[in-house]
């Protein structure tokens, strides 16, 4: 007995409908996704932004006490005491705890540092005294190297006393 299979056959309004319904669904899709996309997308605008301009700061200038003290001249420092620090005379640093002393470009505190001079160290005063942020100023020199001057505070300062050998 020959028995012809048969195929199973799909009505025709069957894929029919499967077409339609799956038309139905890109539409619907189409829509919801069209209506999202009109939400999200932020308004094309240009932004703008107001800018205000400030002048830009200016230093006032301010004047600083500072008063120079009469001193006597090389000449005349023999009749100082030999303990007196003036214009001519030889200093070393004391005082310092081993922090040193700092050298400034110019007389007071604010003055930028130059370098630091280590206790026991010698100096010759070539300038001074001012009068400055509480301390009198002198400006120092070192004996051996002329680049290391600055102004440096009396109160770390001693007299050298220099005796002259007799023969």
């Amino acid at each position: 007995m020959d028995q012809q299979r048969t195929k199973p056959k799909i009505h025709p309004l069957s894929i029919v409908a499967a077409i339609g319904f799956a038309l139905l669904l890109i539409g619907v899709a189409y829509l919801v996704f069209r209506a999202q996309a009109g939400r999200a997308q932020p308004a094309q605008t240009t932004p703008q932004f107001q800018v205000t301009l400030l002048p830009a700061p200016t230093e006032t200038p301010t004047l600083e006490s500072t008063s120079l003290l009469v001193t006597p001249t090389p000449a005349d420092v023999s009749i100082l005491p030999p303990d007196v620090v003036a214009v001519g005379r030889y200093v070393k640093v004391v005082g310092t705890q081993g922090l040193g002393l700092r050298m400034r470009a110019e007389a007071g505190t604010s003055g930028e540092v130059n370098f630091l001079a280590m206790d026991d160290e010698a100096f010759r005063i070539i300038g001074g005294p001012i009068t400055k942020d509480g301390y009198t100023w002198w400006q120092c020199e070192a004996l051996l190297d002329k680049t290391r001057s600055g102004w440096a505070a009396e109160d770390f300062m001693q007299v050298l006393e220099l005796s002259t050998p007799q023969p």
